[in-house]
Formats: C-alpha cells, sequence, structure tokens
C-alpha cells in the first residue's frame, strides 16, 4: 500500500492510499465547502475532549518541537515558550499559543484543562494541500493523546467536520448540508 510522510520534529505520521483517496474524493466531488470550509465567516475548532494535565503536556511536547516555533503570548506579551503547560494553564490574564500548520495558522486557548482547543479561519484551507495538512494534524493529536480529535464550527462540538480515533487510525470527513 502506498504511503505518505510527514515529519514534525521527532514525530511522523503515515496516511494510507485509503484515507488519502477517502480525502480526495470529498474534495474532488464535493469541493472543500461541502467539508465545511466555505460556510460562512465562522472559525472552525478542532477539540481534544476530556483531556488532563498529562495531555496537555504531551500536546505541549510537540508543540515545542514545531518548525517554525509557535508563538507564545501572555496578555499580548510574546514570551518563551515553557517547558510545562502549567503556566499557561494557571494564566489569568490570558495566554495564547499560535502556529502555522502548513499554510493554515492555529491558535491555541487555554480556557481548561478539560478540553485543548486549536481555531483557524477556514479561508485558509483553499485545496487539498490544507486539507491534508490538518488531516495529519489531528492523527498527530489522536495518536499522541489517545483521544478522538473533532473539528467543528466555531463552538459547535455536534457539528462535525472531521473526527480522528486512535482506533480508526483515520480522520472521517463529514459533508455538511
Amino acid at each position: 500500500m502506498e504511503s505518505g510522510l510527514g515529519i514534525c520534529g521527532k514525530h511522523s505520521w503515515r496516511m494510507s492510499c485509503y484515507n488519502r483517496s477517502h480525502r480526495e474524493w470529498f474534495i474532488h466531488e464535493l469541493g472543500t465547502d461541502s467539508i465545511g470550509f466555505r460556510l460562512g465567516r465562522l472559525w472552525r475548532d478542532i477539540y481534544i475532549l476530556n483531556t488532563s494535565e498529562v495531555d496537555w503536556q504531551g500536546v505541549w511536547n510537540i508543540l515545542l518541537e514545531w518548525t517554525p516555533p509557535p508563538d507564545f503570548s501572555v496578555s499580548g506579551k510574546i514570551e518563551s515558550m515553557p517547558l510545562g503547560v502549567e503556566a499557561a494553564l494557571e494564566s489569568e490574564t490570558g495566554s495564547l499559543l499560535s502556529f502555522y500548520v502548513g499554510p493554515i495558522q492555529l491558535a491555541c486557548h487555554f480556557f481548561s484543562a478539560d478540553e485543548i482547543e486549536f481555531d483557524f479561519d477556514p479561508r485558509q484551507v483553499t485545496g487539498k494541500t490544507e486539507v491534508e495538512h490538518l488531516d495529519r494534524f489531528m492523527r498527530l493529536l489522536g495518536d499522541a493523546t489517545g483521544k478522538q480529535i473533532i473539528l467543528t464550527q466555531e463552538n459547535d462540538q455536534a457539528a462535525i467536520i472531521a473526527r480522528y480515533s486512535p482506533d480508526l487510525e483515520r480522520v472521517v470527513w463529514t459533508a455538511l448540508s
């Protein structure tokens, strides 16, 4: 089976031919509009639910190795990323981590220890390449935490655009009506 390989620091992921063709079918047959990237101006969220500080630290460790390095800010002021995620979670003045997954800028908010949330502007997703970057990122998060990852419309965890489960080992993209 043909595979594609992507690398983030020490982490790598593989996309099987089946996964790639399934995602490409959605894009080719339905377009990025149909998988939730052109529906209004609402942003999109990537969630990891029912998390703990251990899950946060696992994701944090991946982002510490990210290239290019993320921008970490507290109260709007850029600072060095601490080695531990506790400072970001405990900040009462608002921490934000901004980084790129391919050409897509994501922001990580530290609203709660029990969920990890990233958001992005869907206008940055214009075709297959961007969808593949999101697919790989969701797989990386799910494999690192052992948890399900969902991509949704902004602030609506029931409006799922894509879902990754480590058990299935693939991202399932949902055509939206």
